[in-house]
């Protein structure tokens, strides 16, 4: 009886969750807003939980999930600016002296999903592109070794892994 009370609170959260990211998105309030909103949210939340494997069970832990996902967020949006000055360096210098690199290193990210936001993350930073992934090996281009020599040991590497050992 408890574990259906979670599964249905779960469900009405997921609903609403998607309604309500509706609402932001559309702007305004209106009731063929919120029609389309209720379908569309409906068509969202049986897909997502269709297809969705991993579920968080408790509020604490959809609440962490919710905190690490902000976090990595504002890392993300830190290392891109770092990235952009860094770029920005290196087109107006004098001298140009490139080195690009193709980088291949593993890294210790269990789940496909890391390891996919982990490639979107370096193809978001400037000066760096994720080419290939393969299971847990990467394949990246940099524009030169300094970029290079921050991407196999980066933070963002590193707060995937809290993410994984706290989920």
């Amino acid at each position: 009886m408890r574990v259906v009370r979670k599964q249905l609170i779960w469900r009405i959260y997921l609903f609403f969750l998607c309604f309500f990211v509706w609402l932001i998105f559309s702007m305004r309030l209106s009731i063929e807003v919120v029609a389309a909103g209720v379908i569309i949210s409906l068509i969202v939340y049986r897909f997502a939980r269709r297809h969705m494997r991993h579920r968080p069970t408790t509020i604490a832990k959809m609440l962490r999930n919710l905190l690490l996902g902000l976090q990595y967020a504002c890392i993300l949006v830190t290392e891109t600016a770092k990235a952009n000055i860094e770029v920005f360096r290196i087109v107006f210098a004098r001298v140009i002296e490139q080195e690009p690199q193709l980088l291949f290193f593993r890294t210790n990210l269990k789940s496909n999903i890391t390891r996919v936001v982990l490639a979107n993350s370096i193809t978001l930073t400037p000066g760096t592109i994720s080419v290939a992934l393969n299971d847990d090996l990467f394949c990246v281009y940099c524009l030169n070794r300094k970029i290079a020599g921050g991407v196999k040991d980066s933070v963002f590497i590193r707060h995937l892994e809290k993410f994984e050992t706290d989920t």
